[in-house]
């Protein structure tokens, strides 16, 4: 080890086995539920590491994960055991880089880099990984399938809805003959209870897919009823260990828009549109915002220009509906990342277009002014003008 580094990493090991009792300490107590996470003791000038503290040594928390899975692969590769104790990692620590990290570089080194090869040109930034036809891989055991798949529904679940990295790892297993990907498609990980993700009756088909954080809800009437039982569906939803970024794909005969000029014409907008028509069900409105609203969290199938953090509809609906939704909007333009979304800017303007520069217009406006790299030039001329 470098004089200046006192932690050990999983590469340390690899060089002398001799740290190797320190190691298991680690993984045991982790097992046995008694590990505690520290820091790196600091150092001037020297980042802190999450870390476990065992007989005098600190050993990172991503090499203790990244030695478990490689002795694991090494004394015969399970799935349960591998996913458990990444499960315990996770619970510990979250889905923090520490995990995250020894858990990508698991699916690169067992079956990205072993049967794929990039064809990306040279100068190009991305990459593209296809199936090396040299490499035989018809003796890949199933449990590493079943993994790896472990891997990418975290990342749809913990990530912020990190689809992308799910998706390559679904290609991967796909590619190298796995059907899993395709059951998850159908039936999601199976983790959660299929009354939590699924309802249906004559008129309401709602289903949600976890695995791929996909919401489906195709309503054949447009009732205060089925704009109820959809709400509850949501909230419900939200309350389990469903991803906290996800899509919604909704689907009505009468597609209502709220009265604010740019939103985004799309199936969640045309829920809320719907569902604020109904003063009984603004309750259960607002149960669905405060639960969905979540910084760093997206609607995954609304991009560019015209993304938005879960709930936004929700929220934009009561705001511009009955101003004592106030408390509510403040908080949402609190959470909201203004650096990625501009929507918030949009609502702002048919706020104060309808209601005016009220102390509680003044109010949106700051709080859209902090959030903001730019406001709509109109918003901008009515302050002015004021």
């Amino acid at each position: 080890m470098s004089n200046k580094r006192k932690y050990l990493i999983f590469a340390d090991w690899q060089k002398d086995h001799s740290y190797t009792p320190y190691f298991d300490a680690c993984t045991q107590a982790i097992l046995d539920g008694t590990a505690r996470i520290s820091k790196t003791r600091y150092e001037p000038g020297y980042p802190q590491y999450p870390c476990f503290r065992v007989q005098g040594h600190e050993v990172l928390v991503g090499a203790v994960l990244e030695y478990y899975l490689y002795r694991l692969g090494v004394e015969g590769f399970d799935y349960e055991k591998a996913r458990n104790f990444s499960e315990r990692m996770r619970q510990l620590a979250g889905f923090s880089f520490e995990v995250r990290y020894p858990l990508s570089q698991w699916v690169k080194r067992c079956l990205r880099n072993p049967y794929f090869q990039n064809v990306a040109q040279e100068d190009s930034f991305y990459e593209n990984w296809v199936l090396n036809p040299n490499e035989a891989h018809d003796f890949i055991p199933e449990d590493m399938f079943k993994f790896a798949c472990y891997v990418a529904v975290c990342h749809t679940k913990y990530d912020a809805g990190d689809s992308y990295t799910a998706q390559q790892i679904f290609q991967y297993v796909t590619a190298l003959g796995s059907n899993i990907p395709t059951q998850l498609k159908k039936n999601g990980s199976g983790t959660l209870p299929k009354e939590i993700i699924e309802y249906k009756d004559v008129a309401l088909s709602c289903k949600a897919n976890d695995a791929f954080a996909t919401i489906k809800i195709t309503m054949k009437e447009d009732t205060e009823q089925n704009y109820a039982q959809t709400l509850d569906f949501l909230c419900t939803l939200l309350e389990s260990e469903f991803p906290r970024s996800y899509s919604i794909d909704f689907r009505t005969p009468s597609k209502k828009l709220l009265p604010i000029k740019g939103l985004p014409k799309c199936g969640v907008h045309y829920l809320f549109a719907g569902a604020i028509h109904y003063p009984a069900l603004y309750k259960k409105i607002e149960r669905y915002a405060r639960l969905a609203m979540q910084e760093f969290e997206w609607y995954i199938n609304l991009q560019a220009e015209k993304c938005a953090i879960p709930g936004t509809f929700a929220v934009f609906a009561l705001g511009i509906t009955d101003e004592k939704y106030h408390t509510l909007v403040c908080d949402y333009l609190l959470v909201c990342d203004g650096e990625h979304q501009s929507l918030q800017g949009d609502f702002v303007l048919a706020y104060i277009e309808k209601y005016g520069f009220t102390e509680k217009g003044l109010e949106l406006y700051r709080l859209c002014e902090e959030n903001m790299q730019h406001l709509p030039k109109r918003l901008i001329t009515l302050y002015k003008k004021k």
